[in-house]
């Protein structure tokens, strides 16, 4: 398992990076949505479906939750792109034993109120239009029955809307719950499908 080791500096500029990236490919950026400050580690869920997700999730942290952010990557692309743990990259190795440990990591990472881990539940890119998410086995699982202390969970879906632009504007919806000792992967994953259906009807009407 390879961990994340970030660097002052190139996190610094990625968010910079971001910015002028994103700009290029996206128009107008909104950001829907309300988050309480709770001095709590963040999980934030999010729906897969392009390349720019991660740094659609850069901007977001930058933007709200201001802190120290951590992706899990399939370990044989982390090792092309080594660089990427400067900025909250770690690996995982699916189908294997080795995986425990990487869940094990995220476990202690969220252990610690300066720390965001963002993870991606279907576990593969879908398309931007899928409504009804199911839960890749197993990993959300582990890391509630794990779990330390009380962390905040947010529900993250972001769409696009070209409309007669050249550029998509970028629509970023977000909602935050509180983890407790009796929530469970299967309350999450039917809570964050409620929360996509209500993003695509909000969408609908913008």
């Amino acid at each position: 398992m390879i961990p994340a080791n970030h660097n002052k500096f190139l996190v610094r500029f990625s968010k910079y990076y971001t910015k002028i990236l994103i700009g290029i490919f996206f128009g107008k950026i909104n950001y829907l949505g309300h988050f309480e400050e709770k001095e709590l580690p963040v999980l934030i869920i999010s729906n897969h479906f392009s390349f720019y997700d991660g740094f659609i999730q850069i901007l977001l942290n930058f933007k709200v939750f201001k802190r120290r952010l951590h992706f899990m990557m399939i370990e044989n692309e982390l090792i092309k792109r080594a660089f990427l743990t400067k900025v909250g990259a770690f690996s995982i190795n699916k189908g294997s034993r080795s995986s425990i440990k990487s869940l094990q990591y995220t476990v202690e990472l969220l252990q610690n109120k300066e720390n965001l881990v963002l993870f991606f539940p279907q576990g593969e890119l879908q398309s931007v239009y899928t409504q009804e998410f199911n839960f890749e086995k197993g990993s959300l699982k582990y890391i509630l029955e794990k779990k330390k202390n009380e962390f905040q969970l947010v529900f993250n879906i972001n769409l696009i809307n070209y409309g007669a632009k050249l550029r998509p504007d970028l629509f970023v919806y977000y909602e935050t719950h509180t983890i407790s000792a009796f929530t469970d992967a299967e309350d999450i994953e039917r809570e964050f499908n409620r929360f996509a259906k209500a993003c695509f009807t909000q969408q609908a009407v913008l």
